[in-house]
């Protein structure tokens, strides 16, 4: 394979990867307030068209199999797994967006009280296993 492909490749991990913290900071804190729609609604057309794009470069090229997977295989794979990636946290954007406009609150606020009651859950869940296996103890004792 030529040295483009190699070149290729490493621009498509360091894009696969690029929204990644994005996506572990939302499901950890459910805050989706920060993210801006039009932003997400953008890349996301543009992810689809590179996608089509790298598509069409491998289905169009006239060479041997290896030039056409060179040609187009890094950015069908980089937009794969960023569209992937990016269509998660647009949805959990929207989910949360929708939410708050039904309760009539901000999304800030809306995310905040979606945080504290994971987090309830989160203790009680702790709580309820940990007075499972103490009775555990206690039974074999």
């Amino acid at each position: 394979m030529q040295w483009y492909f190699y070149i290729g490749l490493i621009a498509s991990i360091a894009i696969s990867i690029f929204a990644l913290p994005q996506l572990i900071n939302i499901i950890k804190t459910k805050n989706t307030a920060f993210i801006n729609i039009p932003m997400y609604v953008i890349y996301l057309i543009g992810s689809f068209c590179f996608l089509v794009g790298g598509i069409l470069m491998v289905a169009n090229h006239h060479d041997s199999i290896t030039k056409r997977l060179s040609s187009g295989l890094p950015l069908i794979i980089a937009q794969s797994i960023c569209g992937i990636i990016s269509s998660i946290i647009f949805i959990k954007k929207m989910k949360n967006y929708c939410a708050a406009k039904r309760a009539k609150i901000s999304e800030l606020l809306y995310c905040q009280q979606l945080k504290k009651n994971s987090d309830q859950k989160k203790q009680l869940y702790n709580r309820i296993s940990v007075s499972k296996s103490n009775k555990k103890k206690d039974m074999k004792v």
